[in-house]
């Protein structure tokens, strides 16, 4: 069984899984609209820890090949708006929040708090 990677930091755990998950050769497909919100995907690959903090990242690539960009956090006591300020430490060196910017909260069956936005601007041309 694979164990999942360490950090001190949140920084140090960003910079390691956002370099691994916007590779494209690692980028995974997406559940269907209709089914429920994503829990976390299997693979070790695609998590972090920081201490109690769970932190998982991928990219998805939808059927209709529009990419999306999901990152979900679990911890003891996390609430969707804790973790919005997480969001924000996690992405802050790669990719910087910005105002108006719009992502979708989901908080899925083992709580997971799962943040969702579109990563590609348009669809993927094949």
């Amino acid at each position: 069984m694979l164990s999942i990677h360490e950090h001190a930091t949140l920084e140090d755990a960003s910079t390691e899984l956002l370099d691994f998950a916007l590779a494209p050769s690692n980028w995974t497909t997406a559940l269907p609209a209709d089914q429920a919100p994503a829990s976390v995907h299997g693979d070790v690959q695609y998590q972090r820890r920081v201490g109690s903090l769970r932190v998982y990242t991928v990219v998805e690539v939808a059927s209709s090949l529009d990419v999306f960009l999901r990152v979900a956090f679990r911890a003891p006591g996390l609430t969707p708006v804790k973790a919005a300020d997480l969001l924000e430490t996690f992405l802050k060196q790669r990719l910087p929040l910005t105002p108006n910017s719009e992502w979708q909260v989901e908080v899925d069956e083992r709580r997971w708090i799962h943040f969702v936005r579109r990563y590609a601007a348009q669809r993927l041309q094949a």
